[in-house]
């Protein structure tokens, strides 16, 4: 005797339900639905790589061509020799482990404020758009060196919990979206201390606030890489130094950096040299 079991009966639609979710997916392959600016929610009259309106990328406060050679923070004196662009005040008297890095915009109005909304109000839409502007804005600058690697910087797993989400990794998966370029997971580098807050410390105060942060479990994962280290902003450079220095132990190549913004100084903007 078959003994009928109610839980393995296959749920089904019904017939006319079944065929609108048909007819409604076939719609959406023909005629896609408008894609959405991911800052202000208009449509985008053209799918482009970066989901983002004229409006809203036009409002970015992007860094000029005259900067500083080595962190890429903006300046407003234009050097005299071409063969040797002149360095900002902090990079002047500070010897970094990275190669150099740079930033798409200053740290201020608008740019400012889609960074506190992603990181502070949960908008993970947002991150991945910014993350799309980097990558087109770096590709572009021709930033990224060919055979880097992609890294968030890591939060410390505290920091993970109470957010939900790492910001520097949905950057990471903005520009993935774009291009297709290797990136190291999650995991490769790793911060094992919960470090204080940095807003508060002078420049030297932030270098020894995140020394021996981060460490790297797996060497062999990046032996012989060029990395290319991607965060949402550059202060100091001490978070993107101190990461370096851990990668260049563990037998990383080279690294660079490349970030959203970088605060700017109001000596580097006076032109003081």
């Amino acid at each position: 005797m078959l003994v009928y079991n109610k839980h393995l009966q296959r749920k089904r639609l019904p017939i006319g339900k079944y065929l609108n979710n048909i007819l409604l997916t076939g719609l959406d392959m023909l005629f896609p639905p408008p894609a959405l600016c991911r800052v202000c929610g208009r449509k985008l009259m053209i799918r482009t790589r970066v989901e983002l309106c004229q409006w809203c990328l036009e409002q970015l406060p992007l860094v000029g061509e005259n900067s500083c050679r080595q962190c890429g923070r903006p300046l407003a004196v234009k050097h005299e020799s071409i063969e040797e662009p002149t360095l900002c005040f902090d990079c002047r008297s500070i010897r970094h482990f990275f190669v150099k890095n740079r930033a798409v915009g200053i740290y201020s109005g608008t740019l400012k404020e889609q960074i506190h909304e992603v990181k502070y109000r949960y908008n993970r839409q947002l991150g991945i758009g910014l993350g799309q502007v980097m990558a087109v804005v770096a590709k572009g600058r021709g930033w990224i060196p060919d055979e880097a690697h992609l890294l968030a910087v890591p939060l410390h797993p505290e920091r993970l919990r109470q957010r939900g989400y790492n910001q520097a990794e949905l950057l990471v998966q903005g520009m993935e979206s774009c291009f297709q370029l290797p990136v190291l997971k999650h995991g490769v580098v790793v911060r094992r201390q919960v470090t204080q807050a940095s807003s508060s410390l002078n420049p030297l105060e932030r270098r020894a606030n995140l020394r021996g942060a981060f460490y790297v479990p797996r060497p062999g994962l990046v032996v012989g890489k060029v990395l290319c280290v991607v965060d949402d902003i550059y202060t100091t450079g001490a978070t993107l130094d101190e990461l370096a220095r851990t990668l260049l132990q563990a037998g990383a190549k080279a690294v660079y950096g490349l970030t959203l913004s970088i605060a700017v100084d109001d000596y580097d903007l006076m032109g003081e040299l």
